[in-house]
């Protein structure tokens, strides 16, 4: 124990012990649930405020996880209510990046995009259950929910889940349709499912802007006037039979297969 925790009074280093025991679990949960690592951290930050504040009022909870997971679940919820961001908005960070290989399933970005069209209930429910292995009736107790709602709950996340992920184009099929749809290749089919993706996914769609734009930009590139010296092949000046003479040295050569 550090000397200003030594220090402060016993329900300070009461609360302090179980901030040390359980702040992961509340991070985690903040960062499946929420669209970016800072938004997990600040209601991380609020949730403990919260608790504070009870713990300081008197409350002392016997199953002190789930009453914190309670509370960050309400401070999720809020979020979740406040702002328009989808989680599939922010660029995922490299420890969540490296924790799925590509060849075992669906990329971080496609769990991320697929878990943000889902109901923020159904979400919370469902990373309690495969993220956390809670069992239904204490998800039930955290939510305030019957263990039977519960599992419809988790029931209808994981079906949603599936459809998200097998009814709607991967950020890899996402970027190879931008480059056919680049070349007029795409179908009304293929363009429906990528303009859906485009607008779930901020990195896909920032794909496809950049890949218009740098097609324009070449374009522009190319679009410049012939040089003066290119005007003519022949020279302005007559010769002694009246006509101009090449301005090379040589002509071109042309080229054999």
């Amino acid at each position: 124990m550090t000397p200003f925790l030594s220090q402060r009074p016993p329900a300070d280093r009461a609360f302090e012990r179980m901030y040390k025991r359980h702040v992961l679990d509340v991070y985690r949960y903040a960062l499946v649930v929420l669209p970016t690592p800072q938004d997990a951290e600040d209601i991380t930050q609020t949730t403990f405020l919260n608790a504070y504040r009870a713990f300081k009022g008197g409350e002392r909870p016997k199953a002190q996880r789930n009453w914190l997971m309670g509370i960050a679940h309400e401070v999720c919820r809020q979020r979740s209510r406040q702002t328009t961001r989808g989680i599939e908005e922010v660029e995922l960070h490299d420890a969540a990046a490296a924790a799925v290989p590509d060849e075992e399933g669906p990329s971080p970005q496609d769990i991320r995009r697929a878990l943000g069209c889902l109901d923020f209930n159904e979400r919370a429910a469902l990373v309690m259950r495969e993220v956390e292995g809670r069992p239904y009736q204490e998800i039930a107790e955290i939510l305030g929910r019957s263990t039977g709602e519960i599992e419809t709950l988790v029931f209808r996340a994981r079906r949603a889940l599936r459809e998200e992920l097998e009814g709607s184009l991967t950020c890899h099929e996402a970027e190879r349709a931008v480059s056919r749809q680049l070349d007029g290749l795409l179908g009304r089919s293929e363009r429906a499912f990528l303009q859906q993706h485009l607008r779930a996914c901020d990195d896909c769609a920032a794909l496809a802007r950049s890949q218009d734009t740098q097609r324009t930009a070449l374009r522009r590139y190319a679009m410049v006037p012939l040089p003066s010296s290119l005007d003519s092949f022949f020279t302005t000046n007559a010769g002694a039979e009246g006509t101009g003479h090449p301005k090379f040295s040589s002509p071109p050569e042309s080229s054999q297969a």
